[in-house]
């Protein structure tokens, strides 16, 4: 029997008068599991702390072994059940289940692996990349891994690329090994605060490997982008999101993923979007919790009129938009936002609720229709966003596309779009991507 333990809090979000850059979720949930506590704690007892001064725990030195060779080994599911899937209430609506399940899979032909060579950066507030749901499916930097010989022996006492104090792959960024903290200007992003722990899961939360639940995405690789600080200022978290932007292209992010936003346009932060777009990078972004029309009151970046961008609103379990989120023709699609289980920091799992969490689903959705393509230097981010606001199902009362632009996130409707392009790769008879029961909405209530 799992046992559970509520605690409910109001998040408050931080104003200032040139840009507010706030998360965009608002009342959280944390629901915290304790059965997978002592996993998370048998984990920490294997990781050495860093000798930096927030303490932050290194990046698991025995999952660096998969990129020495410049090559990741491809995920091992054990085709596990993974116990919280009951929960995930989002993923049923989405229809990911009707994607996936083993019955449906020999009619529709074989959805494959998410690729982990697809690379989704997550702007945010850093990541648990020692969650056990997430560790090994965090991107690394090959230019800063692989064994080091220090010319002078007294230089160092670390003779790994990723603890040797150099910039060895040249990019401005030393011992980058696992992304960037941009808030404390230092190489471990690490999550103190959940909600990039939370968004992450969301994308990619291993599957069917017995643990929580299962990620849209379970195998793609996340960068981990430490951008917000809730005691700082909007013009520093403001700063860090261009240069995170910046990072993310630079180092080859195919999707970023990013939940803040604000009133005000900046016109560094849309130039590096611009970068991004120009790039190929597809930029998935909240429209945000204020409750408002984003034709009339504008929510940046989600707002800026670029072609890269989707705009992301929330729904509650019936479909319709939450009462707090922003809405309008500017905004894309809308994904289930309330009441989302996923990963939190130190092992364990909880809900949270706003557009950012609707969000993730879009960029883990976006990240599968990148893995079903065949050649992806063909297809660029256009087709995908393509397939996902052309498969989207219709919501409640948008006839008049009033609410969003397109309608509900839907992965079937995708997935048919997706397989009417001859860039998709044949029919594979292996077995399932991901172990799965059937599974209908959680008799949980939700209230909005």
């Amino acid at each position: 029997m799992i046992r559970a333990k509520l605690v409910a809090k109001e998040i408050k979000t931080q104003r200032c008068s040139l840009k507010r850059i706030s998360l965009a979720f608002g009342f959280v949930l944390v629901l915290v599991i304790f059965p997978f506590v002592a996993k998370a704690q048998e984990l920490e007892n294997t990781i050495l702390k860093s000798s930096n001064p927030y303490n932050f725990p290194v990046f698991p030195k025995e999952l660096l072994s998969r990129f020495e060779n410049h090559s990741r080994q491809k995920g091992n599911l054990n085709n596990q059940i993974d116990p919280l899937l009951n929960q995930d209430w989002g993923l049923a609506d989405i229809g990911f289940f009707d994607s996936f399940t083993p019955l449906i899979q020999p009619v529709q032909g074989q959805v494959l692996q998410c690729l982990n060579q697809i690379v989704v950066a997550v702007i945010d507030t850093g990541i648990d990349y020692t969650h056990p749901e997430l560790k090994n499916n965090i991107w690394a930097n090959v230019g800063e891994v692989g064994p080091w010989t220090a010319k002078n022996i007294n230089s160092s006492t670390c003779r790994d690329k990723s603890c040797n104090g150099i910039d060895d792959d040249g990019n401005g960024f030393i011992d980058d090994v696992a992304g960037w903290d941009f808030v404390n200007n230092q190489p471990l992003p690490y999550d103190t605060h959940g909600h990039g722990t939370h968004i992450a899961g969301i994308i990619a939360a291993e599957g069917a490997n017995g643990i929580g639940t299962t990620g849209v995405c379970p195998t793609v690789s996340i960068m981990p982008l430490k951008y917000y600080d809730s005691g700082s200022n909007g013009m520093n978290n403001l700063q860090n999101t261009v240069k995170a932007i910046q990072y993310a292209v630079r180092m080859g992010a195919h999707i970023i993923n990013y939940s803040g936003g604000g009133a005000e346009s900046a016109s560094a932060e849309r130039a590096a979007i611009e970068e991004a777009n120009r790039k190929g990078v597809l930029f998935v972004a909240a429209a945000g919790n204020d409750g408002h029309n984003n034709s009339i009151s504008p929510y940046y970046p989600a707002s800026y009129p670029l072609d890269n961008i989707i705009g992301v609103a929330s729904i509650n379990h019936k479909n319709q938009l939450l009462s707090s989120s922003n809405f309008g023709t500017p905004v894309h699609i809308a994904a289930p936002g309330l009441g989302i289980l996923s990963t939190i920091p130190s092992g364990k799992f909880g809900t949270m609720s706003g557009t950012s969490q609707a969000t993730a689903f879009v960029t883990g959705a976006a990240a599968l229709l990148f893995s079903q393509i065949k050649n992806r230097s063909s297809v660029d981010y256009r087709q995908v966003k393509e397939w996902i606001l052309e498969g989207a199902k219709p919501l409640p009362l948008n006839e008049s596309r009033s609410l969003v632009s397109s309608g509900l996130l839907s992965i079937p409707g995708s997935l048919a779009q997706s397989i009417k392009s001859s860039l998709i790769t044949q029919k594979k008879t292996s077995t399932p991507t991901v172990a799965l029961v059937p599974v209908g909405k959680s008799k949980k209530r939700f209230q909005e």
